[in-house]
């Protein structure tokens, strides 16, 4: 009997211990919406079903294969059928990523006050709101599209590799 007690008793604790709040990242253009679900481990929804490791990213993304490396200054691999090499830069107060992403030029910098560039084949220009997301307009092939929000969760924010390779394979759709 005690034996069940001492695994009931761990199991609980270690319950709690692997409970975290929900996090999720959010895309709502006039086109799309996108909510998924981020933990220290994964990125879900019924578009992404990614799992990051200690220096990667792997799973598939909105139907095509994601296999990337993450490390400090770059991220690097597939993403379809194209190649991700994006290079990370601290500039002005913000991160900058700069190179291709699934084969298409990119190059977009994020700051706490805004998210501008490109991605992939759209172009972004978003400012942070009172709200704490990214508010503002975007083109791509079909157009202008506005009102845009992007919202950002700590889980992938404290990470530069992870934001990048997040922010890329989100927003090139």
């Amino acid at each position: 009997m005690r034996t069940s007690h001492l695994f009931t008793a761990a199991l609980l604790s270690a319950s709690a211990a692997l409970a975290q709040p929900a996090q999720y990242l959010n895309l709502r253009t006039p086109r799309i919406a996108l909510n998924a679900r981020v933990t220290d481990r994964d990125l879900t929804s019924p578009d992404l079903q990614l799992g990051f490791g200690n220096d990667s990213l792997r799973g598939r993304a909105f139907g095509n294969p994601v296999n990337l490396t993450l490390d400090a200054a770059r991220v690097r691999g597939i993403y379809g059928s194209g190649p991700v090499d994006l290079r990370m830069t601290q500039e002005e107060g913000g991160l900058r990523a700069k190179g291709t992403f699934g084969g298409q030029l990119t190059d977009f910098e994020v700051t706490p006050q805004t998210f501008k560039g490109d991605v992939g084949r759209c172009s972004y220009q978003l400012n942070a709101s009172a709200e704490g997301r990214y508010q503002g307009w975007r083109s791509c092939l079909a157009g202008l599209e506005n009102p845009v929000s992007l919202s950002i969760p700590p889980a992938i924010g404290h990470d530069d590799a992870r934001l990048v390779a997040t922010l890329a394979l989100v927003l090139s759709r």
